[in-house]
């Protein structure tokens, strides 16, 4: 596996964050919108600032390879549950094991909120791939599918957290 590193973004990295939205047409493009703009990126910036969250740039080396956004804890006003909104790698950097690596990397961060007992998420419905791959880390479709604001259709997914911080679900 490759060696990555997580970390927060300025306003200095929206250009390599761009990038990373443009390499991943693939999967923007199940969504209203299938073309990656600077204003999709600072769009998603704002939504985790919104939210309380934690957006983040994926790097190895000094390259930009991927963008991971979540809200520790708190979300919909719930202390106990987290949420993760994107999780973004370009083809290249894709079934490397490096998205299991960030989401084992944000969950330990999420976990040592101590409050926290759920990390939810939505997919899209039209991504068997990345349900595939939420599933494999012990996620659960608890709802859906549910049509959104944005005209994205998606299934909601759980993972509940025991008290000792360890996952309930399936690894």
């Amino acid at each position: 596996m490759l060696k990555i590193d997580i970390k927060p973004v300025t306003l200095a990295d929206h250009p390599a964050i761009h990038e990373v939205y443009r390499q991943c047409e693939d999967f923007i493009s199940l969504g209203p919108i299938a073309k990656a703009s600077m204003d999709m990126v600072i769009a998603d910036i704002q939504e985790a600032t919104a939210e309380s969250g934690i957006y983040s740039g994926i790097f190895y080396g000094k390259k930009m390879i991927g963008v991971v956004s979540y809200v520790p804890s708190h979300f919909e006003f719930r202390p106990v549950d987290a949420f993760i909104l994107l999780l973004m790698i370009i083809p290249p950097y894709r079934r490397k094991g490096i998205g299991g690596e960030v989401l084992s990397r944000i969950e330990k961060d999420i976990y040592s909120q101590g409050r926290v007992r759920a990390i939810k998420c939505g997919v899209q419905v039209n991504n068997p791939g990345a349900i595939r791959f939420w599933e494999k880390y012990g996620y659960s479709i608890t709802g859906g599918p549910e049509l959104l604001p944005d005209k994205t259709t998606v299934y909601h997914l759980r993972k509940d957290i025991d008290r000792g911080g360890k996952s309930i679900g399936t690894t």
